[in-house]
Protein backbone atom coordinates (compact mmCIF):
# COMPACT_ATOMS: atom_id res chain seq x y z
CA UNK A 1 0.00 0.00 0.00
CA UNK A 2 1.48 3.09 -0.74
CA UNK A 3 0.06 6.54 0.81
CA UNK A 4 2.07 10.03 1.39
CA UNK A 5 3.06 10.90 5.09
CA UNK A 6 4.57 14.40 6.06
CA UNK A 7 7.98 12.37 6.19
CA UNK A 8 7.17 11.63 2.62
CA UNK A 9 5.37 8.45 0.77
CA UNK A 10 5.27 4.96 2.55
CA UNK A 11 5.18 1.78 1.00
CA UNK A 12 4.00 -0.78 3.18
CA UNK A 13 3.12 -4.51 2.72
CA UNK A 14 1.10 -6.92 4.68
CA UNK A 15 1.74 -10.86 4.71
CA UNK A 16 -1.68 -12.92 6.10
CA UNK A 17 0.70 -16.03 6.15
CA UNK A 18 3.83 -15.50 8.46
CA UNK A 19 5.85 -13.89 11.27
CA UNK A 20 7.06 -10.58 9.90
CA UNK A 21 10.03 -10.63 12.49
CA UNK A 22 13.33 -11.88 10.22
CA UNK A 23 11.06 -11.26 7.11
CA UNK A 24 12.82 -9.44 3.95
CA UNK A 25 10.68 -8.11 1.03
CA UNK A 26 12.30 -7.50 -2.49
CA UNK A 27 10.77 -4.11 -4.30
CA UNK A 28 11.25 -3.16 -7.89
CA UNK A 29 10.01 -0.04 -8.71
CA UNK A 30 10.90 2.96 -11.12
CA UNK A 31 10.64 6.42 -11.12
CA UNK A 32 12.60 8.80 -8.09
CA UNK A 33 11.55 8.41 -4.37
CA UNK A 34 12.13 11.24 -2.05
CA UNK A 35 14.86 11.70 0.39
CA UNK A 36 12.47 10.67 2.82
CA UNK A 37 10.61 7.82 1.47
CA UNK A 38 9.77 4.72 3.57
CA UNK A 39 9.82 1.17 2.96
CA UNK A 40 8.07 -0.61 5.61
CA UNK A 41 6.55 -4.35 6.13
CA UNK A 42 3.47 -4.51 8.70
CA UNK A 43 2.63 -6.62 11.35
CA UNK A 44 0.45 -9.66 10.84
CA UNK A 45 -2.81 -8.36 9.67
CA UNK A 46 -5.13 -11.73 7.68
CA UNK A 47 -7.73 -9.65 7.82
CA UNK A 48 -11.75 -10.61 9.11
CA UNK A 49 -12.65 -14.02 8.94
CA UNK A 50 -9.08 -15.72 7.39
CA UNK A 51 -8.02 -18.72 8.02
CA UNK A 52 -5.18 -21.03 6.65
CA UNK A 53 -5.95 -24.22 4.92
CA UNK A 54 -4.37 -27.93 3.95
CA UNK A 55 -3.25 -28.36 0.80
CA UNK A 56 -2.01 -31.59 -1.09
CA UNK A 57 -1.14 -31.97 -5.05
CA UNK A 58 -2.35 -35.84 -5.90
CA UNK A 59 -0.80 -36.99 -9.28
CA UNK A 60 -0.46 -40.63 -10.68
CA UNK A 61 0.58 -42.13 -13.56
CA UNK A 62 -1.28 -45.41 -15.35
CA UNK A 63 1.43 -47.49 -17.70
CA UNK A 64 -0.62 -50.36 -19.84
CA UNK A 65 0.91 -53.72 -21.00
CA UNK A 66 0.45 -56.67 -22.54
CA UNK A 67 1.95 -59.72 -24.61
CA UNK A 68 0.86 -60.45 -28.08
CA UNK A 69 1.46 -64.07 -29.21
CA UNK A 70 1.46 -64.24 -32.91
CA UNK A 71 -0.27 -67.51 -34.26
CA UNK A 72 1.08 -69.92 -37.15
CA UNK A 73 0.19 -73.42 -38.69
CA UNK A 74 2.01 -76.00 -40.91
CA UNK A 75 1.26 -78.76 -43.09
CA UNK A 76 3.03 -81.06 -45.42
CA UNK A 77 2.27 -83.58 -48.09
CA UNK A 78 4.24 -85.20 -50.52
CA UNK A 79 3.11 -86.19 -54.20
CA UNK A 80 4.90 -88.71 -56.84
CA UNK A 81 4.45 -88.41 -60.89
CA UNK A 82 2.68 -91.96 -60.87
CA UNK A 83 0.64 -90.98 -58.27
CA UNK A 84 0.65 -94.56 -56.89
CA UNK A 85 -0.95 -95.00 -52.88
CA UNK A 86 -0.72 -97.42 -50.75
CA UNK A 87 -3.25 -96.83 -47.95
CA UNK A 88 -3.22 -93.20 -49.20
CA UNK A 89 0.25 -92.75 -48.89
CA UNK A 90 2.36 -92.18 -51.71
CA UNK A 91 4.34 -95.08 -53.00
CA UNK A 92 7.31 -95.21 -55.50
CA UNK A 93 8.37 -98.21 -57.40
CA UNK A 94 12.12 -99.04 -58.01
CA UNK A 95 12.97 -101.51 -60.56
CA UNK A 96 16.45 -102.51 -60.69
CA UNK A 97 16.54 -101.71 -64.83
CA UNK A 98 15.09 -98.14 -63.93
CA UNK A 99 11.76 -98.26 -65.49
CA UNK A 100 9.79 -96.61 -63.17
CA UNK A 101 12.44 -94.18 -61.61
CA UNK A 102 10.62 -91.24 -60.15
CA UNK A 103 10.49 -88.04 -58.86
CA UNK A 104 8.58 -86.87 -55.07
CA UNK A 105 7.66 -83.33 -54.63
CA UNK A 106 7.11 -82.19 -51.31
CA UNK A 107 5.07 -78.94 -50.09
CA UNK A 108 5.30 -76.97 -47.10
CA UNK A 109 2.85 -74.67 -46.15
CA UNK A 110 3.04 -71.95 -43.15
CA UNK A 111 -0.01 -70.11 -42.55
CA UNK A 112 0.02 -66.89 -40.69
CA UNK A 113 -3.01 -67.38 -38.12
CA UNK A 114 -2.95 -63.79 -36.62
CA UNK A 115 -2.29 -63.03 -32.74
CA UNK A 116 -4.18 -63.58 -29.66
CA UNK A 117 -3.25 -60.64 -26.45
CA UNK A 118 -2.88 -61.63 -23.53
CA UNK A 119 -1.16 -60.50 -19.87
CA UNK A 120 -2.84 -57.37 -19.48
CA UNK A 121 -1.75 -55.02 -16.64
CA UNK A 122 -1.44 -51.88 -15.58
CA UNK A 123 0.91 -49.89 -13.25
CA UNK A 124 2.06 -46.60 -11.72
CA UNK A 125 2.58 -44.56 -9.03
CA UNK A 126 0.51 -41.61 -6.89
CA UNK A 127 2.64 -39.17 -5.88
CA UNK A 128 1.37 -36.75 -3.13
CA UNK A 129 2.88 -33.38 -2.44
CA UNK A 130 2.33 -31.44 0.82
CA UNK A 131 3.51 -27.79 -0.38
CA UNK A 132 2.09 -26.42 2.73
CA UNK A 133 1.28 -24.40 5.22
CA UNK A 134 0.63 -27.29 7.83
CA UNK A 135 1.71 -30.97 8.01
CA UNK A 136 -0.93 -33.56 6.71
CA UNK A 137 -1.74 -36.33 8.61
CA UNK A 138 -2.71 -38.70 6.13
CA UNK A 139 -5.53 -41.61 7.44
CA UNK A 140 -5.77 -43.41 4.06
CA UNK A 141 -5.55 -43.79 0.42
CA UNK A 142 -8.15 -45.52 -2.22
CA UNK A 143 -7.16 -46.47 -5.77
CA UNK A 144 -9.71 -48.15 -8.35
CA UNK A 145 -11.01 -48.44 -11.28
CA UNK A 146 -13.77 -46.08 -12.04
CA UNK A 147 -15.82 -49.42 -12.35
CA UNK A 148 -14.96 -50.27 -8.62
CA UNK A 149 -11.82 -53.01 -9.17
CA UNK A 150 -9.77 -52.23 -6.14
CA UNK A 151 -5.91 -51.77 -6.79
CA UNK A 152 -3.46 -52.44 -3.74
CA UNK A 153 -1.29 -50.16 -3.00
CA UNK A 154 2.59 -50.11 -1.44
CA UNK A 155 3.85 -46.88 -0.15
CA UNK A 156 6.16 -48.20 2.06
CA UNK A 157 4.59 -46.59 5.09
CA UNK A 158 1.17 -47.18 7.17
CA UNK A 159 -1.65 -45.15 8.10
CA UNK A 160 -1.99 -42.72 9.77
CA UNK A 161 0.89 -41.18 8.60
CA UNK A 162 2.06 -37.28 8.59
CA UNK A 163 3.30 -35.76 5.58
CA UNK A 164 5.39 -33.17 6.53
CA UNK A 165 5.53 -29.68 5.03
CA UNK A 166 7.18 -29.78 1.61
CA UNK A 167 7.56 -33.42 2.01
CA UNK A 168 6.21 -35.95 -1.03
CA UNK A 169 4.82 -39.77 -0.65
CA UNK A 170 4.58 -42.36 -3.09
CA UNK A 171 3.11 -45.23 -3.75
CA UNK A 172 3.44 -47.46 -6.58
CA UNK A 173 0.74 -50.36 -7.20
CA UNK A 174 0.22 -53.05 -10.35
CA UNK A 175 -2.89 -54.55 -11.20
CA UNK A 176 -3.61 -57.32 -13.80
CA UNK A 177 -6.39 -57.36 -15.97
CA UNK A 178 -8.40 -60.18 -18.25
CA UNK A 179 -9.40 -57.49 -20.79
CA UNK A 180 -8.08 -54.17 -22.01
CA UNK A 181 -11.05 -52.33 -20.06
CA UNK A 182 -10.93 -48.82 -21.04
CA UNK A 183 -11.07 -47.18 -18.19
CA UNK A 184 -10.11 -43.84 -15.61
CA UNK A 185 -7.90 -45.13 -12.49
CA UNK A 186 -9.06 -42.73 -9.45
CA UNK A 187 -6.93 -42.20 -6.54
CA UNK A 188 -8.55 -40.51 -3.51
CA UNK A 189 -6.23 -39.21 -0.27
CA UNK A 190 -8.13 -38.65 3.01
CA UNK A 191 -6.58 -36.87 5.62
CA UNK A 192 -7.85 -35.37 8.52
CA UNK A 193 -8.85 -32.10 7.26
CA UNK A 194 -10.30 -33.56 3.59
CA UNK A 195 -10.12 -35.83 0.26
CA UNK A 196 -7.73 -34.87 -2.25
CA UNK A 197 -8.66 -36.86 -5.87
CA UNK A 198 -6.25 -37.82 -8.27
CA UNK A 199 -6.99 -39.63 -12.19
CA UNK A 200 -5.24 -41.38 -14.91
CA UNK A 201 -6.70 -42.95 -17.86
CA UNK A 202 -6.10 -46.27 -19.25
CA UNK A 203 -4.75 -46.10 -22.67
CA UNK A 204 -3.82 -49.29 -24.31
CA UNK A 205 -1.01 -48.67 -26.94
CA UNK A 206 0.87 -51.43 -28.71
CA UNK A 207 1.54 -54.23 -27.48
CA UNK A 208 5.12 -54.58 -24.96
CA UNK A 209 6.42 -57.43 -25.63
CA UNK A 210 5.40 -59.67 -28.85
CA UNK A 211 5.76 -64.08 -29.26
CA UNK A 212 6.83 -65.08 -32.22
CA UNK A 213 6.48 -62.90 -34.36
CA UNK A 214 9.17 -63.88 -36.51
CA UNK A 215 9.97 -67.78 -36.48
CA UNK A 216 12.01 -69.72 -38.54
CA UNK A 217 11.24 -72.83 -40.57
CA UNK A 218 13.36 -75.87 -40.80
CA UNK A 219 12.84 -79.34 -42.39
CA UNK A 220 14.26 -82.78 -42.11
CA UNK A 221 14.84 -83.06 -45.72
CA UNK A 222 18.50 -81.88 -46.77
CA UNK A 223 16.23 -81.10 -50.27
CA UNK A 224 14.33 -78.37 -48.05
CA UNK A 225 18.02 -76.28 -47.05
CA UNK A 226 19.97 -77.07 -50.39
CA UNK A 227 16.69 -74.71 -51.88
CA UNK A 228 15.66 -72.44 -49.24
CA UNK A 229 18.71 -72.30 -46.72
CA UNK A 230 17.31 -70.17 -43.74
CA UNK A 231 13.98 -69.47 -43.36
CA UNK A 232 12.50 -66.76 -41.66
CA UNK A 233 8.94 -65.71 -41.20
CA UNK A 234 7.97 -62.64 -40.09
CA UNK A 235 4.20 -61.57 -38.78
CA UNK A 236 4.65 -58.22 -39.99
CA UNK A 237 4.51 -59.02 -43.80
CA UNK A 238 1.29 -61.51 -43.48
CA UNK A 239 -2.56 -61.11 -43.66
CA UNK A 240 -4.76 -63.16 -41.51
CA UNK A 241 -4.98 -67.03 -43.11
CA UNK A 242 -1.97 -65.68 -46.11
CA UNK A 243 0.21 -68.94 -46.82
CA UNK A 244 3.48 -69.31 -47.61
CA UNK A 245 4.21 -72.34 -49.58
CA UNK A 246 7.90 -73.57 -50.09
CA UNK A 247 7.97 -76.90 -52.73
CA UNK A 248 11.22 -78.81 -53.40
CA UNK A 249 11.47 -82.38 -55.37
CA UNK A 250 13.91 -85.22 -55.41
CA UNK A 251 14.30 -87.37 -58.02
CA UNK A 252 14.39 -91.20 -57.01
CA UNK A 253 16.38 -94.23 -58.60
CA UNK A 254 17.48 -97.73 -57.25
CA UNK A 255 21.04 -97.03 -56.92
CA UNK A 256 19.94 -94.63 -54.29
CA UNK A 257 18.89 -97.86 -52.17
CA UNK A 258 20.73 -101.21 -53.77
CA UNK A 259 20.99 -104.06 -52.77
CA UNK A 260 21.54 -103.29 -49.26
CA UNK A 261 18.46 -101.69 -48.76
CA UNK A 262 15.94 -103.23 -50.94
CA UNK A 263 12.65 -103.75 -50.42
CA UNK A 264 9.74 -101.85 -48.37
CA UNK A 265 11.19 -98.38 -46.95
CA UNK A 266 9.40 -95.27 -45.38
CA UNK A 267 10.95 -92.06 -46.04
CA UNK A 268 9.45 -89.95 -43.22
CA UNK A 269 10.90 -86.64 -43.19
CA UNK A 270 9.39 -83.43 -40.79
CA UNK A 271 8.98 -79.44 -41.38
CA UNK A 272 9.11 -77.68 -38.14
CA UNK A 273 8.40 -74.02 -37.12
CA UNK A 274 11.52 -74.06 -33.98
CA UNK A 275 9.68 -71.58 -32.10
CA UNK A 276 6.39 -72.92 -31.81
CA UNK A 277 7.66 -76.61 -31.96
CA UNK A 278 4.92 -77.10 -34.23
CA UNK A 279 5.81 -79.61 -36.89
CA UNK A 280 3.96 -81.55 -40.03
CA UNK A 281 4.98 -84.90 -41.14
CA UNK A 282 4.84 -86.19 -45.04
CA UNK A 283 5.64 -89.62 -45.50
CA UNK A 284 6.88 -91.42 -48.89
CA UNK A 285 6.56 -95.35 -49.42
CA UNK A 286 9.87 -96.81 -51.37
CA UNK A 287 9.32 -100.10 -52.44
CA UNK A 288 13.02 -100.94 -53.87
CA UNK A 289 13.09 -104.20 -56.11
CA UNK A 290 15.56 -106.81 -54.82
CA UNK A 291 17.88 -109.47 -56.52
CA UNK A 292 17.28 -113.30 -55.99
CA UNK A 293 20.12 -114.83 -55.79
CA UNK A 294 19.79 -118.32 -58.14
CA UNK A 295 22.54 -120.86 -59.06
CA UNK A 296 23.48 -120.86 -62.79
CA UNK A 297 25.53 -123.12 -65.20
CA UNK A 298 27.24 -123.03 -68.13
CA UNK A 299 26.05 -125.14 -71.16
CA UNK A 300 27.83 -126.16 -74.34
CA UNK A 301 25.67 -126.42 -77.72
CA UNK A 302 26.80 -129.94 -77.59
CA UNK A 303 28.64 -131.99 -75.96
CA UNK A 304 27.20 -131.03 -72.35
CA UNK A 305 25.74 -133.67 -70.21
CA UNK A 306 23.61 -133.06 -67.23
CA UNK A 307 23.98 -133.87 -63.71
CA UNK A 308 21.31 -135.46 -63.31
CA UNK A 309 22.27 -137.84 -65.45
CA UNK A 310 25.22 -138.87 -64.20
CA UNK A 311 23.72 -139.87 -60.86
CA UNK A 312 23.69 -136.24 -59.18
CA UNK A 313 20.35 -134.71 -57.33
CA UNK A 314 22.02 -131.39 -58.34
CA UNK A 315 21.47 -129.60 -61.71
CA UNK A 316 24.11 -128.39 -64.02
CA UNK A 317 26.07 -129.24 -66.80
CA UNK A 318 29.74 -130.87 -67.25
CA UNK A 319 31.11 -129.50 -70.70
CA UNK A 320 33.91 -131.44 -73.12
CA UNK A 321 35.96 -129.37 -75.37
CA UNK A 322 38.89 -129.65 -77.41
CA UNK A 323 41.26 -127.11 -77.98
CA UNK A 324 39.63 -123.80 -79.12
CA UNK A 325 37.58 -121.13 -78.19
CA UNK A 326 34.16 -120.99 -76.86
CA UNK A 327 31.05 -119.23 -75.85
CA UNK A 328 28.29 -120.73 -74.07
CA UNK A 329 25.10 -119.77 -72.69
CA UNK A 330 25.29 -119.33 -69.14
CA UNK A 331 21.52 -120.19 -67.73
CA UNK A 332 20.01 -119.34 -63.76
CA UNK A 333 17.47 -121.51 -62.36
CA UNK A 334 17.39 -123.92 -64.70
CA UNK A 335 15.97 -126.87 -62.58
CA UNK A 336 16.15 -130.46 -63.99
CA UNK A 337 18.48 -128.98 -66.55
CA UNK A 338 15.38 -127.77 -68.22
CA UNK A 339 16.29 -124.05 -69.87
CA UNK A 340 12.76 -123.82 -71.01
CA UNK A 341 12.00 -123.01 -66.79
CA UNK A 342 15.46 -121.32 -66.21
CA UNK A 343 16.83 -117.21 -67.44
CA UNK A 344 19.26 -116.85 -69.68
CA UNK A 345 21.76 -114.14 -67.65
CA UNK A 346 24.50 -114.13 -69.77
CA UNK A 347 27.31 -115.72 -71.45
CA UNK A 348 30.81 -117.84 -70.80
CA UNK A 349 33.50 -117.40 -73.07
CA UNK A 350 35.97 -120.90 -72.49
CA UNK A 351 39.29 -119.94 -73.95
CA UNK A 352 41.67 -123.52 -74.41
CA UNK A 353 44.73 -122.62 -76.63
CA UNK A 354 47.23 -122.47 -74.60
CA UNK A 355 46.91 -125.51 -72.38
CA UNK A 356 45.54 -123.62 -69.85
CA UNK A 357 41.54 -123.64 -69.25
CA UNK A 358 40.55 -120.12 -69.04
CA UNK A 359 36.88 -118.84 -68.07
CA UNK A 360 35.43 -115.56 -68.51
CA UNK A 361 32.13 -114.29 -67.15
CA UNK A 362 29.73 -112.25 -69.06
CA UNK A 363 26.86 -110.91 -66.90
CA UNK A 364 24.29 -108.54 -68.48
CA UNK A 365 21.88 -105.74 -66.68
CA UNK A 366 20.04 -105.78 -64.97
CA UNK A 367 21.60 -109.32 -63.51
CA UNK A 368 24.34 -109.20 -61.08
CA UNK A 369 27.03 -111.81 -60.84
CA UNK A 370 27.95 -112.42 -57.11
CA UNK A 371 30.38 -115.92 -57.03
CA UNK A 372 31.61 -117.85 -59.83
CA UNK A 373 33.64 -121.39 -59.59
CA UNK A 374 35.36 -122.88 -62.31
CA UNK A 375 36.61 -126.90 -62.93
CA UNK A 376 38.53 -127.63 -65.82
CA UNK A 377 40.22 -131.65 -65.77
CA UNK A 378 40.14 -134.50 -67.36
CA UNK A 379 37.70 -136.40 -65.73
CA UNK A 380 33.86 -135.24 -66.09
CA UNK A 381 34.02 -134.57 -62.49
CA UNK A 382 36.28 -133.41 -59.57
CA UNK A 383 37.17 -135.78 -57.22
CA UNK A 384 37.11 -135.28 -53.48
CA UNK A 385 38.27 -137.24 -50.96
CA UNK A 386 35.53 -139.00 -48.42
CA UNK A 387 37.60 -141.33 -46.29
CA UNK A 388 39.89 -143.52 -48.00
CA UNK A 389 38.03 -142.90 -51.46
CA UNK A 390 37.99 -140.55 -54.05
CA UNK A 391 34.65 -139.57 -55.00
CA UNK A 392 33.17 -137.70 -58.38
CA UNK A 393 31.32 -134.48 -56.65
CA UNK A 394 29.21 -131.51 -58.26
CA UNK A 395 29.23 -129.15 -55.42
CA UNK A 396 31.09 -125.72 -56.57
CA UNK A 397 32.93 -125.50 -53.75
CA UNK A 398 35.28 -128.54 -54.69
CA UNK A 399 35.99 -127.18 -58.15
CA UNK A 400 39.19 -126.64 -59.35
CA UNK A 401 41.58 -126.19 -62.63
CA UNK A 402 44.57 -128.59 -62.41
CA UNK A 403 46.33 -126.84 -65.52
CA UNK A 404 48.62 -128.21 -67.15
CA UNK A 405 46.07 -131.91 -67.52
CA UNK A 406 48.30 -134.31 -68.20
CA UNK A 407 47.52 -136.64 -71.37
CA UNK A 408 44.09 -135.93 -72.26
CA UNK A 409 43.72 -134.40 -75.02
CA UNK A 410 40.15 -133.23 -74.25
CA UNK A 411 38.99 -131.87 -71.06
CA UNK A 412 35.62 -131.49 -69.48
CA UNK A 413 34.58 -127.72 -68.10
CA UNK A 414 32.20 -126.84 -65.53
CA UNK A 415 31.68 -123.03 -64.92
CA UNK A 416 29.23 -122.16 -61.65
CA UNK A 417 27.76 -118.94 -61.11
CA UNK A 418 25.97 -117.53 -58.30
CA UNK A 419 23.52 -114.32 -60.47
CA UNK A 420 20.85 -111.94 -58.94
CA UNK A 421 17.83 -112.18 -60.93
CA UNK A 422 15.28 -109.32 -60.16
CA UNK A 423 12.55 -110.36 -58.11
CA UNK A 424 10.08 -110.94 -60.61
CA UNK A 425 7.16 -111.02 -58.14
CA UNK A 426 8.16 -106.90 -57.54
CA UNK A 427 5.59 -104.50 -58.28
CA UNK A 428 2.01 -103.91 -58.55
CA UNK A 429 -0.36 -106.68 -58.63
Amino acid sequence: TYYPTKYGPVVEFFTPYFDVEGLTAVVNYSGTLGDNSQFVISGYCPGDGFELEEVLDVTKTAITSYTRTHLWDIDKKVETENEFTENDLPKIWLYIDGREDEAATWTVNVTYKGYEDSDYSVSGTITIHNPGPFNAEITGIVDELDDGTPITLDCGVGFPYTLPVGETLSCTYSLNLDDPVEAWNDVTVTTEEGTYPGEAQLIWGDPTSEVNDCITVEDTNPEFAAKYEDVELCAADYEVDEVETFTYSKEFTWEDYGQEDCGHNEEVNTATIVETEQSASATLLVNVQCYIYETAYAKASSSSTCFINAGFSQWGWTNLIGSGSYTWDLWAAAGQCNTGKGTLVGSVDVDYTGGCVEVEYNVEFPYSLEETHVYAGCDMFPKMKVGKRWVDTVAPGQYYNNCPYGSCSQVYVIAHAVVGIPDPDFGLE
